[in-house]
């Protein structure tokens, strides 16, 4: 199934199909300010039922303030299995700076000095290609330099990726945080592949609570409202002089994600942007 509309309602779209228990969603960019989303499902007899009930959802998303734009929803059939993983031919290896993400189904030889992050999805949210993602990664390449053997957290790993690449770009701890069992059992599985598991440590728990003593980056790469509901536990939990790098954030909700960090004791030290999408970089303000 493909589902295409304004960039905009990217996410909100995409949170209607994973509501359809479709398993992995790939976002594709399209010119003019547009996205493409794809994803499997088995077959049903009320496929066309459903393919209404998608196309009026996403339609209604304009009651939130979104603007879709023009909306298709269009379908094929897959013979066989093949749906399962048949998405995995539009994720292709992502290059942030000389961090190499490589699904692990690919095997396109890295660039030389690359380091190389291979992940295998499952279910689990993280190939590398979303833009939160990729804007992470960007920070995380600006800000570890700045630590001796930092120790990193990351709150909703996902497939572990960030985690991952945290260690391969010389952190001396990580603690990869998700509340989705199935997420953990993803970051554990790659964890172990990338050989970083002395480093890497996956916990299940709920936003920042199963940390213990402070780090020096924190990495948040969620949605604006639980970026903001996290903040004051993030604020208690970075050392003077680190980093909180919050990502998954949509252009219309900076400015109330920098209000909620100056409130909880943050200070803003800059944004990083790709097309409707932000991250924030953000450190203590005393």
């Amino acid at each position: 199934m493909t589902v295409e509309a304004s960039a905009e309602v990217a996410e909100a779209a995409g949170a209607i199909l994973h509501e359809l228990r479709s398993g992995g969603i790939v976002e594709e960019r399209r010119p003019r300010g547009r996205c493409r989303l794809r994803c499997y499902l088995p077959p049903s007899r009320l496929l066309s039922t459903t393919l209404r009930a998608i196309r009026a959802r996403v339609h209604g998303l304009r009651s939130f303030g979104l603007d879709p734009g023009s909306v298709s929803v269009a379908h094929r059939p897959v013979r066989g299995r093949r749906w399962a993983t048949a998405w995995r031919r539009h994720v292709p290896p992502v290059r942030v700076g000389p961090v190499w993400v490589r699904p692990s189904w690919v095997r396109v030889r890295p660039p030389a000095g690359s380091v190389v992050v291979d992940i295998d999805p499952g279910m689990a949210f993280g190939t590398g290609l979303h833009p939160s993602t990729q804007l992470c990664l960007r920070a995380l390449l600006q800000t570890l330099p700045r630590c001796d053997r930092p120790r990193v957290v990351d709150a909703g790993t996902g497939s572990g990726v960030l985690a991952i690449a945290a260690a391969r770009l010389g952190a001396a701890q990580v603690r990869a945080i998700d509340h989705d069992p199935v997420a953990v059992a993803v970051a554990r599985h790659n964890v172990r592949r990338n050989r970083v598991a002395e480093v890497v440590r996956v916990t299940r728990g709920s936003g920042l609570a199963p940390v213990r003593g402070q780090a020096d980056v924190i990495l948040m790469n969620i949605v604006a409202d639980t970026v903001i509901e996290l903040l004051p536990a993030a604020r208690r939990r970075l050392r003077t002089g680190g980093a909180c790098i919050a990502s998954g954030i949509v252009a219309g909700r900076v400015r109330d994600v920098l209000r909620a960090a100056r409130r909880a004791g943050f200070r803003h030290r800059r944004t990083l942007r790709s097309g409707e999408w932000r991250a924030v970089v953000l450190e203590p303000a005393s």
